[in-house]
C-alpha cells in the first residue's frame, strides 16, 4: 500500500515552531538530536566529486538504493516504523501536471514522423491533497503524507498516462510518530541530512553501503566534503 495524504500539518509543529533557522530545518533537521550526519547521493557513472555540474545532477533526490538502505538502518531506530511522516517539496512540477509537464509523443507518417498534440498531464494528486495545508517553513512548503517507513517514496501518484507511471523525487523531510530521528533532503543539496541518536549516526557510518560523515548542525554547511561546486540552497 502506498503512503496516504495526511492533511493534519500541526504534526509538524515540533519543528517547524522550533526557532531553528530554515536552511538547517530543509537540509539537516531541527536542533535538539545527541548527533547529526549526512548521506552523500550518489553521482552517476563517470561522474567527479569536483565537477558542479555533477554534484547538481544529484541534487535534492536521495537515489532508489540508497533510501531503501537508509530505511533498512532507521527502522532499527524508532519504536513507531509502521507510522512515519514524509514531506513532498510542493514545487516538483512533476506533481502539478500540465501545463507545468508535458510528455511528448510522435507519430509515423510516411517516411517521417509528426509530433501528436501534447496528451494533458494531470496532477499527481486528488484535488483534496492538491489543494489541502501544507508543512511550511520559510521558503519551503511541502505535501504531508503517512505511513510506514518501509513505505518510504511510495506516493500513489497518478500515472502520466495509462501504462506510463510518474516517478517522483524521494522524501524531502522524513520522521517517525516519536520523534526519534529526521532526515532532510534539501532541493539544492546533493547530500541527505540525518538527526538522531549516537547509536544511529554510528551505525549509519558503519553501512559500507552508504556515505556517511558526521557533521554539526548548521544553516549552510558545504555542498560536499571538500567544500566543491556551485550550487547552494536558495
Amino acid at each position: 500500500m502506498p503512503l496516504h495524504h495526511e492533511p493534519d500539518v500541526s504534526e509538524a509543529d515540533w519543528f517547524t515552531r522550533s526557532g531553528d533557522p530554515w536552511r538547517q530545518l530543509c537540509s539537516l533537521g531541527p536542533s535538539g538530536f545527541a548527533q547529526y550526519a549526512r548521506l552523500f547521493h550518489s553521482l552517476e557513472p563517470g561522474d567527479a566529486e569536483g565537477d558542479p555540474q555533477s554534484l547538481l545532477n544529484v541534487e535534492g533526490d536521495l537515489g532508489t538504493g540508497a533510501l531503501q538502505q537508509l530505511v533498512t538502518v532507521l527502522s532499527r531506530h524508532t519504536t513507531t516504523p509502521g507510522d512515519c511522516l514524509f514531506g513532498l517539496w510542493e514545487g516538483f512540477g512533476d506533481i502539478h501536471g500540465s501545463p507545468s509537464m508535458a510528455v511528448a509523443s510522435w507519430e509515423a507518417r510516411g517516411l517521417g514522423a509528426r509530433r501528436r498534440p501534447q496528451p494533458t498531464i494531470p496532477p499527481a494528486f486528488a484535488p483534496d491533497v492538491m489543494a489541502g495545508p501544507r508543512v511550511s517553513i520559510p521558503a519551503r512548503d511541502y505535501l504531508l503524507f503517512r505511513g510506514p517507513l518501509s513505505q518510504a517514496g511510495q506516493w500513489g501518484a497518478a500515472e502520466l498516462r495509462p501504462g506510463h507511471p510518474r516517478l517522483l523525487n524521494s522524501p524531502n523531510l522524513m520522521w517517525p510518530a516519536d520523534h526519534s530521528w529526521f532526515v532532510a533532503s534539501e532541493i539544492d543539496l546533493p547530500w541527505t541530512g540525518v538527526g538522531g541518536s549516537a547509536q544511529l549516526i554510528q551505525d549509519l557510518m558503519a553501512d559500507k553501503g552508504l556515505d556517511v560523515e558526521r557533521v554539526e548542525p548548521a544553516a549552510d554547511l558545504p555542498n560536499w566534503r571538500t567544500g566543491r561546486g556551485t550550487t547552494s540552497t536558495s
